[in-house]
């Protein structure tokens, strides 16, 4: 699977499965499950695990201690998030695609980095996995995703259905295109292990197109990505021969991750004095992207020196 810790794969693993049963036995059950379980993917493991990026950039770029040296990094890093949250407000069809952009290659980046061989074409790949993982979840059950799309980007419902292309067919088109690619990969040695990276693909796409969106998003982005990134900071604290356990980072989030709950309820705010009529997962959707811009240069600068 994803992750190079066994315990994190059986939690990803075990959750997703029995969530599967859920939804093919109890689905009306599971619907009653999607807010809470959405909602502690965010807020539990999903918003902190991008809220020690000020300890890893200190690692990362060599910052001193100084105030000038943490006030560069502050500045740069909320003016980063200034700029996407300006662009959600004043061009919001713009601020969904780059959302998505920085998603699929962020997402992308994140998963493969523990699948591919050194031979393998990196970026290639990066595109690959995000646009499978995005793609599922916007076309998985449009019923679902289309409003939340088409209120965030400030559209009518409506004609954002008719400018999208049909659903069914995306996702038949993604799923073909992936296991080309896939086949493509495995005959050119680009995986560490074949079985292993055909078995997490499988498992990923059943949990997005049976549980639904919402709930698969929530669980791929708590347990895939968020946790995972958490174990890939944790091993790269111990390879500078620090230590950084579960408790640690959760002590050293809290700070950040009360600046971004502080931040939600700023994007309430705005939206109610706009009058722009925004859902809370819409808004929540919207501060994920305002965060993640931001993050990724954290973290891409990581998994380049891993």
């Amino acid at each position: 699977m994803r992750h190079s810790s066994v315990q994190l794969n059986r939690l990803a693993v075990g959750t997703s499965l029995v969530l599967i049963g859920i939804a093919l036995i109890l689905p009306d059950f599971l619907n009653q499950l999607t807010l809470p379980i959405l909602l502690a993917s965010v807020f539990i493991i999903g918003i902190p695990h991008g809220a020690i990026d000020h300890i890893m950039a200190t690692e990362l770029y060599g910052l001193k201690s100084s105030l000038k040296d943490h006030l560069l990094f502050y500045a740069s890093y909320l003016f980063i998030m200034l700029i996407i949250a300006v662009l959600w407000i004043f061009a919001p069809i713009a601020g969904m695609i780059l959302f998505l952009l920085i998603s699929i290659y962020h997402f992308g980046q994140a998963d493969m980095e523990d699948f591919l061989d050194t031979s393998a074409p990196n970026y290639l790949w990066y595109i690959l996995r995000g646009v499978l993982i995005i793609g599922l979840i916007v076309f998985s059950d449009p019923s679902t995703t289309y409003p939340i799309i088409s209120e965030a980007m400030r559209m009518d419902l409506i004609a954002f259905e008719e400018f999208m292309p049909d659903a069914s067919l995306s996702v038949l088109v993604l799923l073909s295109l992936y296991a080309a690619f896939t086949l493509w990969g495995i005959l050119q040695n680009h995986f560490k292990q074949n079985i292993r990276f055909v078995a997490d693909s499988a498992l990923l796409t059943g949990l997005i197109l049976v549980t639904g969106p919402l709930i698969g998003f929530a669980i791929y982005f708590a347990l895939w990505h968020s946790i995972g990134h958490v174990n890939e900071m944790k091993e790269f604290f111990e390879s500078k021969r620090k230590s950084l356990s579960f408790m640690e980072f959760y002590k050293k989030a809290t700070p950040f991750t009360l600046v971004s709950l502080l931040g939600l309820l700023m994007l309430y705010g705005i939206n109610q004095f706009l009058q722009l009529e925004g859902e809370f997962i819409t808004l929540m959707f919207i501060l994920i992207s305002v965060l993640t811009l931001p993050h990724l240069f954290i973290a891409d600068k990581m998994y380049r020196e891993v």
